[in-house]
């Protein structure tokens, strides 16, 4: 049986080691978050193990690591996963409320696009600027007993 659904993830485009070392570290993760309900730890879980299937391929190649780490890498995503994952949605929500396109193919490109530009820096001269104002301090009265 394992034979068969393992088969049938290779067929989909998932390397199954991919899977259980992404599920491994996952796991670890759910285990090592305290006062989590069992369904957070499923879902961290879960997400954990797409994340590791999915980007490990990516980062292997990337990083150009050899065959015998992959699965070290899948578990380290998968440990990291639900981080990268919010990571990810909080970029995405970022980049929606003032979306641009990278002006290159690269990842400065990519960060340049997600982060908005630096306000600009306005110089004023020192005899322009105003004087500081400080709010009176109000003292309560005292209660007599």
């Amino acid at each position: 049986m394992l034979e068969t659904v393992s088969a049938f993830l290779i067929a989909i485009g998932i390397n199954p080691t991919h899977l259980a070392a992404g599920l491994a570290g996952s796991i670890v993760r759910a285990m090592l978050t305290k006062a989590r309900s069992k369904w957070e730890m499923f879902s961290v879980s879960i997400v954990g193990m797409l994340c590791a299937t999915y980007l490990t391929p990516i980062i292997v190649k990337w990083i150009a690591l050899d065959a015998d780490t992959t699965n070290g890498v899948a578990f380290g995503i998968g440990l990291i996963g639900m981080s990268l994952a919010e990571g990810f949605v909080r970029m995405a929500q970022k980049w929606s409320l003032n979306p641009r396109l990278p002006g290159e193919v690269s990842m400065k490109g990519l960060a340049d696009a997600v982060n908005p530009p630096a306000p600009p820096i306005i110089d004023i001269p020192e005899e322009e600027k105003p004087e500081p104002v400080t709010a009176p301090v109000r003292r309560r009265p005292r209660r007599k007993l």
